[in-house]
């Protein structure tokens, strides 16, 4: 039997209808659905503190701490409230403030890459990272580590085609715009590259951050093994001036301990990498005796904003203050310490006829490893 050809045509043009009202039909509820979901949901952004710079967040300011009265007093708390008496409305927010200072309790091994610059007063820029240190904690099993990275060390600048020091990795992230936080945060990528673990936060400070903190908790002893002279210890303003150190344990104010953290040239980096392991578990042990983290509550905010031109992090004030609670409660014994020295590269020369470090991957992964392995178990350097 012959179909005739407006027959076809026919039912050509009513699946067709069907089919655009169908759409119709689904677009509608997908629509209305998606603006019952907005009206419900609203996804805050995520709390980031440090000044803005490529690709870096911006900031927020940390929550107020409660701070003591002319009587020298902390202010009561809501359980202070006498019989009767509601608690104040500010006494209610304290509260809810207080619940950001829990110590960190995500379970996974946490990391921050600590970076120093040399910026001196006046410079504006971008600047090679002299100080770069791997802090890692296991919450789990209650071990810290604590790892140097040696500025001249010989790397692959990942995404980039070309090799170069690791401390100039900070300044290769920052001219290509590294999305995430620039420099800090493709410093970071660097070193995972070449330690091969995950590396979570960045802190970037320099010496006004470093002195600032060091005023605030006091004098920090430390003990020279032996007397340390440095007759070419940059002044600041592109001079040297000499400094020396007796030996045995003294108590240094912030800058003499910064003079301490930074001189080299009676060494070499290994011996400053050493000295600045020293200088960050002092600091540590100095916090601890004068009340712990929780002591510096008080002025912390504070110091935190003053700081804020001086300092590039993807961490918010809350994440400092609860890392540092948990990190408070290590075990001293339990804090292992390393710096990737003479064992783990090979000395080598570069294209500007400087020395570099060029790194045997091998001998660092088994450094990591020992560095992160299990509580109680025994080193295997």
């Amino acid at each position: 039997m012959r179909v005739s050809q407006k027959f076809v045509l026919g039912w050509v043009l009513v699946v067709s209808l069907l089919g655009i009202a169908g759409a119709i039909v689904t677009y509608g509820f997908v629509r209305d659905r998606a603006a019952e979901l907005d009206s419900v949901i609203e996804l805050p952004d995520p709390p980031q503190l440090g000044r803005p710079s490529s690709g870096e967040p911006t900031p927020t300011a940390p929550p107020p701490t409660p701070t003591s009265d002319q009587s020298g007093e902390a202010p009561p708390t809501p359980g202070d409230a006498g019989p009767g008496e509601a608690p104040a409305a500010s006494e209610v927010g304290s509260e809810a403030q207080a619940a950001a200072y829990i110590p960190w309790d995500d379970p996974r091994r946490v990391s921050v890459l600590l970076l120093g610059v040399d910026q001196r007063a006046g410079e504006q820029g971008t600047f090679p990272t002299d100080t770069i240190i791997l802090l890692s904690l296991d919450p789990v099993g209650h071990t810290a580590a604590i790892l140097s990275i040696p500025r001249d060390l010989w790397v692959e600048y990942p995404g980039l085609g070309r090799s170069g020091r690791i401390n100039s990795a900070n300044i290769a992230g920052d001219t290509v715009s590294y999305p995430g936080g620039g420099g800090p945060a493709y410093a970071v990528r660097t070193v995972e590259k070449e330690l091969g673990i995950k590396i979570q936060y960045y802190l970037l400070i320099n010496f006004e951050v470093f002195n600032t903190f060091v005023d605030a908790v006091g004098p920090v002893e430390v003990c020279p093994p032996e007397p340390i002279d440095d007759d070419q210890y940059p002044d600041g303003s592109y001079g040297y001036i000499s400094i020396h150190f007796d030996a045995g344990c003294q108590e240094l104010d912030a800058e003499r301990l910064l003079q301490y953290a930074r001189t080299r040239h009676q060494d070499s980096d290994i011996g400053r990498a050493a000295r600045q392991q020293e200088v960050i578990l002092s600091v540590r042990n100095k916090v601890l005796s004068a009340g712990g983290v929780a002591a510096l509550l008080p002025k912390a905010p504070t110091l935190w904003e003053s700081v804020q031109d001086s300092i590039r992090t993807n961490l918010s004030f809350e994440e400092i203050v609860r890392l540092g609670l948990r990190a408070e409660k290590i075990p001293s014994e339990e804090i292992r310490q390393a710096q990737i020295s003479f064992d783990e590269v090979y000395l080598s020369t570069g294209s500007d006829g400087e020395a570099i470090l060029v790194p045997i991957t091998s001998d660092i992964r088994l450094l990591i490893e020992d560095l992160f392995r299990p509580p109680g178990t025994p080193s295997s350097r």
